[in-house]
């Protein structure tokens, strides 16, 4: 039998010399780490990012159950957490207070909130663990309360709010709460993207559509007033790339890297020099070069990428997302967000009122509201921030201050091959079990005291594992 007993903060130094001299490992933080990010999307008030290894991470307010953990208690998640143990996730997208993602088989699960029947499971109940909502998915967009999605047939389906038709689906009922077609039945659809109250499709012949809200212009099509209840064409162009949509403005980018905008330019949401507050019904070239690489918008802002790798962000400054100081806005054509130039990926969607993007070198990093720690930055204060800050995790896995005689844990046998046995002399509420790298690949909860974890499943390696929740941890060696 092996005994750990862990000791208190003010031997916190000793100690964690002690256990990597004894374990031969360093001690780490099994939350996260700095690096490996390759995917963000920033929700109301949270958000959500996916790494290299197929993992799934969240931080910030973790309401109607982003946090995928089959509870529905609002908290806070002060730094990237994982969402369950599955590492096989290709794609992700969030709406409001809901998130998409799909997993390598083109199944996409979904979960969090679902009053407008956005999940698409024929109820309006939220969902506090990831729940699978189609199969064959190609592409998906989560909008502010629906969710469009493209198949690999080349058919494209909505769900959830509806009441500007912007599910295409040829009616304003309030919502749908299962699938529906679009009314064309169009086979040649590419890519989808749900906004506000308002939808787009690219299709494979690169011509763009749109339905929903029109009562500023938003679909594009040239119609100024109403909404659009089925899909119609943008003009003529066939070289369209990408398309992203706030609440009153929609941002086009084109194959050749030149971007356009339509809707309301009211506080520059359009980053179009001098135009003031109008409405435009069809794009407009917001510059004439054409050196875009991505797009994002959020309520009444816009984030952009660059050839030359540089952020530049417009719209109203909410907290700082545009860059300047907080309550400012800019009339003016794109202003760049700090100084760097090494960005990968620009956040898929950027937040109410903060916005993010992966680095080259895979860190991610975020600035602006930072009331509900939707930056993620480790600094232990809400404070916003109107210049990127990078999402960090807790120094190190901290040594409480116990006492010895409720600090004894044993685990047997260490190493183990198919089964480990952990004994302790409080109630195991929850045992995690991380790898090396970080990420969750076991988590179970309201353990019976003395029996036995099955880890016959895990690869050979070293772990650590996490009981109750709390900071401190211990080694496990799988032969």
């Amino acid at each position: 039998m092996s005994q750990i007993v862990f000791f208190g903060n003010r031997q916190k130094t000793a100690v964690l010399s002690l256990i990597a001299f004894l374990f031969g490992l360093s001690v780490m933080n099994a939350q996260c780490s700095l690096t490996g990010w390759k995917k963000f999307s920033q929700g109301e008030t949270f958000s959500v990012a996916l790494k290299e290894d197929g993992t799934l991470w969240m931080w910030g307010q973790n309401i109607n159950g982003i946090l995928g953990n089959g509870s529905g208690a609002a908290t806070i998640v002060k730094v990237p957490t994982q969402i369950g143990t599955a590492n096989d996730w290709t794609d992700i997208s969030v709406g409001r207070w809901f998130v998409l993602a799909k997993k390598s088989d083109n199944k996409l699960y979904g979960w969090g909130d679902n009053q407008y029947g956005n999940l698409g499971i024929g109820n309006n109940a939220a969902q506090y663990s990831p729940v699978m909502i189609s199969e064959n998915v190609k592409s998906f967009s989560a909008g502010y309360h629906h969710t469009m999605i493209v198949k690999t047939d080349g058919t494209m389906w909505g769900t959830g709010y509806n009441e500007w038709g912007n599910l295409g689906a040829g009616t304003t009922l309030g919502y749908y709460n299962v699938w529906q077609q679009e009314t064309s039945l169009a086979t040649n659809w590419d890519k989808a993207s749900a906004g506000y109250y308002n939808s787009f499709g690219i299709k494979t012949d690169g011509t763009l559509w749109s339905a929903g809200a029109n009562v500023q212009g938003q679909t594009g099509t040239g119609v100024t007033s109403g909404a659009a209840v089925n899909f119609a064409q943008i003009g003529t162009d066939n070289n369209w790339k990408d398309v992203s949509c706030g609440v009153y403005h929609v941002l086009g980018l084109k194959t050749t890297g030149k971007l356009f905008g339509w809707g309301s330019s009211a506080n520059g949401r359009l980053g179009i020099a001098g135009a003031g507050s109008q409405f435009f019904y069809t794009p407009q070239a917001i510059e004439a070069a054409s050196d875009y690489k991505q797009i994002a918008t959020s309520w009444d802002a816009s984030a952009i990428m660059k050839s030359d790798n540089g952020i530049y962000a417009f719209g109203v400054n909410h907290n700082g997302i545009t860059g300047g100081t907080a309550g400012d806005t800019f009339n003016l054509a794109p202003q760049q967000v700090g100084t760097d130039t090494n960005w990968k990926t620009l956040a898929l969607r950027v937040g109410g009122y903060h916005f993010g993007a992966v680095k080259e070198d895979t860190t991610v990093w975020a600035w602006g509201a930072d009331n509900l720690f939707q930056l993620g930055n480790s600094d232990g204060v809400t404070a916003d921030k109107n210049f990127p800050t990078q999402v960090s995790c807790s120094e190190f896995l901290a040594v409480n201050e116990i006492k010895t005689n409720e600090s004894k844990i044993s685990l047997y046998p260490n190493p183990a091959k198919d089964k480990v046995f952990i004994k302790h002399q409080e109630k195991l509420n929850q045992i995690k079990v991380y790898n090396t790298n970080g990420a969750l690949v076991k988590s179970i909860s309201d353990f019976d005291n003395g029996s036995a974890i099955n880890i016959s499943d895990l690869p050979a390696g070293v772990y650590l594992v996490q009981v109750n929740n709390e900071t401190q941890s211990f080694k496990l060696i799988k032969k």
